[in-house]
C-alpha cells in the first residue's frame, strides 16, 4: 500500500511539473531559403528597400492574428526572429535579388534599384487568410544617374492568400505573398511602358 501512495505520489509530482512548464517559444522568418539554382556569380543591381511605414500594432515581437470583426490576438509563443518592418524589408529584397539575377540584359543597363513601401495592411485569420496590402514606388538607375532613375513607377499592390491552418501557415502565406509583390514589381519596371502609373498591381 505504501508504494502504492509513493508511485501515486511521484505520477502527481511529475504532472505537476509539466502542467508549471512554459510552453517553448518558437521564432519565425519571412526570409527565403537560399536558392541554390542561381549561380554564385550571379550579379544584381544594388538594391536598397526602405519600409517608410508599416501598422503600428505590428511593431511588437509576437505574431498577431485577427480573431473577430474588432479582436487581434497576440500569440505569446510564436515570434518573430527581427522586426517585422525588418522581415519585410530583407525578404522583399531577396525576392527581387532572385528574379533580377535572372535577366542579364538588365543588369547589365542598370546598377541599383530604389524601392519605397508603404504597408497598409498585414494581417491574418488563423486557418483562414494573410493580408497583404501595400504602395510602392521604384526606379531602376544606370551608371551615374540620379536615384530618379530612367525607369521609375509608383504603384499599389493587394494579395489575399489562403493559408493551411497552424501557425507556420500564416508565415508561409505572408511569404507567397512577398514573393507575388517581388514579381509584380519586377514586371512592371521591366515592362516596355515608361513613367508612372499609380494604379498597377
Amino acid at each position: 500500500m505504501r508504494g502504492l501512495c509513493s508511485q501515486f505520489a511521484v505520477a502527481w509530482l511529475v504532472s505537476l511539473g509539466v502542467g508549471c512548464s512554459s510552453a517553448p517559444i518558437r521564432y519565425y522568418t519571412l526570409t527565403p531559403t537560399p536558392d541554390e539554382t542561381l549561380p554564385a556569380s550571379a550579379s544584381t543591381p544594388l538594391i536598397d528597400v526602405r519600409v517608410l511605414h508599416i501598422p503600428s500594432q505590428l511593431n511588437r515581437a509576437e505574431l498577431t492574428v485577427r480573431t473577430g470583426p474588432t479582436e487581434v490576438t497576440l500569440l505569446e509563443n510564436e515570434r518573430w526572429v527581427s522586426p517585422v518592418r525588418d522581415e519585410v524589408k530583407d525578404a522583399l529584397r531577396l525576392e527581387l535579388q532572385r528574379r533580377l539575377s535572372r535577366m542579364p540584359g538588365l543588369n547589365a543597363a542598370y546598377t541599383k534599384l530604389t524601392l519605397d513601401i508603404d504597408v497598409r495592411q498585414f494581417e491574418v485569420q488563423l486557418g483562414q487568410y494573410a493580408l497583404l496590402e501595400a504602395s510602392w514606388s521604384a526606379s531602376l538607375s544606370a551608371a551615374g544617374e540620379r536615384s530618379s532613375g530612367a525607369r521609375t513607377k509608383a504603384c499599389t499592390f493587394k494579395a489575399d492568400e489562403r493559408i493551411q491552418p497552424g501557425y507556420a501557415g500564416i508565415v508561409e502565406g505572408y511569404q507567397r505573398e512577398i514573393a507575388a509583390l517581388a514579381a509584380a514589381i519586377v514586371a512592371v519596371l521591366t515592362s516596355p511602358a515608361n513613367g508612372i502609373d499609380a494604379s498597377c498591381y
